[in-house]
């Protein structure tokens, strides 16, 4: 199917006084290409985030996420990991084949990631709205598993911080699939699922989850209802993004992969143990990314995560 989609940019200015919202200081303009959503920064004429949808590459992804002024926090297929792609979704084994790492020659993964559709709808208020279909299946085979994503971009907010809500509802085919991971061990494994990939030289930067950890020692592989990364950025102002799970999420509240060195942080529902989905069986996993302008705060994240799961 051929993908249906316009890239879209959005040019704007932080507000300048307290009593505007970031948002009424930001404008359209649209653009025609088949690949993307982007929001940019008028004066900076850098991405806030770019929403990058392309069957010419393995996966669909978010690069960057970035300050309001365009300060990048994370980072794409970096050159010790050049599958991870800033904000992006992945499962690490269906039925013992590999979806995460791909082949440096070819830069493909085994089990091949198909984007199927996928459109953009910009909104009045500055949102934005993204939805795709999405097949995973091994090379020449039919899909294991069909996935429709929709992804909702919540207008920038007075403070400039903004959200997206991640809403994924998978299908399995006609037979049976494992979800699977590499056994987690210290610092390695576990992983799989919506990740988030920070710049290596990333410093000064440490995590806080719900449940109180303050690191990666402390919360990996732990159950979490949110887990937030932020610190120092390189224009000497702070910021971070925190991720938060929903209680109707399956294996809610969901363990994590939280990793300083890299830096890196997943929540992963499979950390602990494969999941089997039956054939026709749906799952429906839904998150909220938090780019805030300030160090993480537990209370106010606490706050965000009840915004988030009232309904």
């Amino acid at each position: 199917m051929a993908i249906l989609m316009s890239l879209l940019c959005i040019h704007g200015l932080v507000a300048g006084a307290a009593e505007k919202t970031a948002a009424s200081a930001l404008g359209w303009e649209a653009m025609s290409n088949d690949t993307g959503l982007a929001l940019i920064n008028k004066t900076t004429s850098l991405p806030v985030w770019r929403a990058v949808c392309d069957p010419a590459q393995p996966k669909p992804y978010i690069y960057p996420l970035a300050t309001i002024d365009g300060v990048e926090l994370t980072a794409n297929s970096p050159a010790d990991h050049v599958w991870h792609h800033s904000l992006w979704f992945a499962w690490k084994y269906i039925n013992g084949i590999n979806y995460w790492e791909v082949d440096k020659k070819t830069g493909l993964s085994a089990g091949r990631t198909n984007i199927k559709s996928a459109s953009f709808r910009r909104n009045d208020d500055f949102s934005a709205r993204a939805e795709m279909v999405i097949e995973y299946a091994p090379p020449g085979q039919p899909p294991v598993l069909r996935e429709t994503r929709v992804l909702q971009f919540i207008a920038p907010r007075a403070d400039g911080s903004y959200a997206i809500d991640w809403d994924a509802k998978f299908s399995v085919g006609d037979a049976d699939i494992t979800l699977d991971r590499t056994p987690p061990k210290v610092k390695s494994g576990g992983y799989a699922g919506l990740s988030l990939r920070f710049p290596k030289g990333t410093t000064g930067w440490s995590f806080l989850t719900s449940e109180g950890a303050h690191n990666s020692d402390e919360g990996n592989g732990k159950s979490a209802r949110w887990v937030d990364f932020s610190g120092p950025t390189k224009k000497g102002t702070v910021a971070g993004i925190a991720v938060f799970d929903h209680p109707a999420n399956p294996r809610y509240p969901t363990p994590w992969y939280l990793n300083e060195s890299h830096p890196y942080f997943s929540p992963a529902l499979i950390y602990q143990k494969p999941m089997t989905l039956k054939a026709g069986a749906k799952m429906r996993l839904r998150y909220r990314i938090l780019v805030h302008n300030d160090a993480g705060n537990a209370v106010a994240l606490e706050r965000e995560w009840k915004s988030f799961t009232k309904d």
